[in-house]
């Protein structure tokens, strides 16, 4: 199911792996999710079971660049305020959680 993938990210749960789907998908990449997100946990070894993130081998460079990001402190701010609504929002926040507008600086960059 993976040929043609190339796996850029190992989970730690079934959260990062949805957040880092989301910000590659935000960045415009084709994402697949692999691994089990919950139910094989005690059946498996944990290092086996968690999620991984893949891509297409075409975008394997900018994916890695994103998740980077992702993981850096590029994304590490106090709360900043949303330009398109005024509305504040958690350092953690990579869009506003009230219009999903981006943040200013973690906008996609054109590739």
């Amino acid at each position: 199911m993976t040929r043609g993938l190339v796996q850029v990210y190992q989970a730690t749960g079934p959260t990062d792996a949805f957040l880092v789907q989301h910000w590659l998908q935000r960045n415009g990449l084709h994402v697949h999710l692999q691994g089990d997100l919950v139910s094989a946990r005690g059946e498996i070894p944990i290092g086996e079971s968690w999620p991984t993130v893949w891509v297409p081998r075409a975008d394997e460079a900018r994916a890695r660049e994103l998740v980077d990001q992702f993981n850096g402190p590029t994304l590490v701010h106090p709360i900043w305020r949303c330009p398109s609504c005024g509305e504040d929002n958690e350092p953690n926040f990579g869009s506003c959680w009230n219009c999903d507008g981006d943040r200013p600086d973690v906008r996609s960059s054109s590739s």
